[in-house]
């Protein structure tokens, strides 16, 4: 009688250890996902910085080609 007593305490145990562990289990899961998703998101936000750069230069170079025409018509007036 004992034994039979014993058993379902030992069920309820170990189902409560299952629970547990799959809780952990979702729960690493979930924070590999979340670190994926950052990690994507990083990386898309660096790309957009390297184009932004890259923009950047390019525009500066307009500029500065654009101040010499300027200057050269500026003499050229004078």
């Amino acid at each position: 009688m004992t034994q039979t007593a014993a058993k379902p305490s030992e069920q309820r145990t170990l189902q409560r250890r299952q629970a547990k562990q799959q809780g952990r289990t979702r729960r690493a899961e979930l924070l590999l996902d979340k670190q994926a998703k950052e990690k994507a998101r990083q990386d898309l936000l660096d790309d957009r910085q390297t184009k932004l750069e890259a923009r950047v230069v390019e525009l500066e170079g307009i500029v500065a080609g654009l101040n010499e025409r300027m200057q050269k018509i500026e003499q050229d007036l004078t």
